[in-house]
C-alpha cells in the first residue's frame, strides 16, 4: 500500500483583513494542515489570525514582525511545513483569488510531478496591459528556459520536498514566482 502524502497548505498574508477570514474558513473545511505566514501586516490581519488560531488547531500562524516580502513569507511557511514532516506544500494567496476546491487537484498532481503550477482565468476582468505583460513574460521564459507557464505570476502552486530543496529561491518579493519557474525549467523539474 503506497504511503499517504503529508501535504501542508502554506498561505502568505500581508494586509489581508478583508479576505483572510473567507480563505481560512474555506481551507479549514479541508483535511489539510495549514501554515499561515503573517508577513508584517499593519491592518487587522494579525488580530483576525490570533482569533482564528484559537478556534482551529489545524492552523499554525507564523509572524514576521516587519514585511519581508512574499518570497520570504513563502520560504518561512515552506521551511515550517517541511520541519513538520511535510512531503509537499501547496502555496495559496490570502486574497481569495484561488479556489480551495482545486486543492485536491494539486495534491493528486504532486503524486506524479515535483512541481505543479496553477493558472487563473486571465480573460475575465484583467486589464489588457497586465494580461499581455503576463503572456509576453511567459513566452520569454519559455524561450530562454524551455518551460511555458500560462500564468507566470499565479501564486497557486505546489512542490515536493525534493523540488523545494533544488529550487531554493533567493527572491524575497514577488519575483519569487518567476524565479521558481526559471529554476524549474533550469533543473528539469
Amino acid at each position: 500500500m503506497p504511503k499517504k502524502q503529508n501535504i501542508i497548505v502554506v498561505i502568505s498574508a500581508y494586509n489581508e483583513e478583508k479576505n483572510i477570514v473567507k480563505v481560512l474558513k474555506e481551507v479549514s473545511k479541508t483535511n489539510y494542515p495549514v501554515v499561515v505566514v503573517n508577513d508584517g501586516s499593519l491592518d487587522g490581519t494579525t488580530d483576525i489570525l490570533s482569533k482564528f488560531i484559537i478556534q482551529n488547531s489545524k492552523f499554525m500562524i507564523l509572524t514576521h514582525r516587519v514585511n519581508l516580502g512574499k518570497g520570504a513569507a513563502m520560504k518561512t511557511g515552506a521551511e515550517a511545513a517541511f520541519a513538520l514532516g511535510a512531503d509537499g506544500v501547496v502555496f495559496m494567496d490570502a486574497d481569495g483569488q484561488h479556489k480551495v476546491s482545486d486543492l485536491p487537484k494539486f495534491i493528486k498532481a504532486l503524486k506524479k510531478y515535483n512541481v505543479v503550477f496553477g493558472s487563473r482565468n486571465l480573460n475575465h476582468g484583467v486589464p489588457i496591459v497586465r494580461y499581455l505583460g503576463n503572456k509576453f513574460a511567459s513566452a520569454l521564459i519559455a524561450f530562454l528556459f524551455g518551460i511555458y507557464i500560462s500564468d507566470l505570476v499565479c501564486g497557486y502552486r505546489a512542490m515536493t520536498r525534493k523540488a523545494y530543496k533544488k529550487i531554493n529561491w533567493e527572491s524575497s518579493g514577488y519575483a519569487v514566482e518567476t524565479e521558481m519557474v526559471i529554476k524549474v525549467g533550469k533543473y528539469g523539474l
